[in-house]
């Protein structure tokens, strides 16, 4: 398309000028595009690399302790992370981060696309992505754009509301069982901190 500049050339008497308008056109570095946004994933919010760990503040009835997760293995498609004397693994595949059982992929935790609204079926339920833009204050810090996930789950009925910050993963987590009719809080989480991989676990948290 033809500038201001070029159609005033395009209109002078002289074919000189004429000729350096074509030209000028011919010879200008076109813009270049806008890169494109990528899209935000799954393992954007849960990073599952071996070495991180996450320290949370635990209340369960009334009783309050320290529970710490640790990402002891980690392949192309999964990842095995400590909670306890337990063992959780995790299928990490472009669907997104699931719970996995020898070879059988369970549950999503998250799956993509990372959108608000996003819905996925669970065990006896379903999960939902509520916001996308959650803002979190805790004991490690302030945690913006953070996706919350909830999942209702019949027999019992139980909702579980987990939050996960960018680059960070979970940091506060909360699990509501329905009894008489209305909701009660049963286990409520927040993360106190975090190791990176290559981090030094004794630095202060972040």
């Amino acid at each position: 398309m033809l500038n201001i500049r070029t159609v005033s050339r395009w209109f002078g008497i002289t074919f000189l000028s004429v000729w350096g308008a074509l030209w000028g056109c011919a010879s200008a570095p076109s813009a270049p595009s806008a890169p494109a946004i990528r899209a935000r994933l799954a393992s954007d919010f849960y990073p599952l690399d071996a070495g991180w760990k996450w320290a949370y503040d635990l209340e369960r009835q009334g009783e309050h302790m320290l529970a710490v997760y640790a990402v002891l293995e980690r392949t192309p498609e999964a990842a095995i992370v400590q909670a306890g004397d337990e063992r959780i693994e995790y299928a990490v595949t472009a669907q997104g981060v699931a719970q996995k059982e020898g070879v059988i992929v369970g549950d999503f935790v998250l799956k993509n696309p990372i959108a608000l609204g996003a819905e996925w079926n669970v065990f006896a339920g379903k999960a939902r992505i509520t916001s996308v833009t959650e803002r979190v204050s805790g004991p490690s810090g302030e945690y913006q754009a953070c996706v919350v996930v909830e999942t209702l789950r019949s027999d019992p009925v139980r909702l579980s509301r987990t939050t996960y910050a960018p680059g960070i993963g979970p940091v506060a987590i909360e699990v509501q069982v329905q009894a008489q009719g209305r909701f009660v809080t049963t286990l409520r989480a927040s993360l106190r901190g975090t190791t990176k991989p290559g981090q030094d676990p004794l630095a202060s948290a972040p």
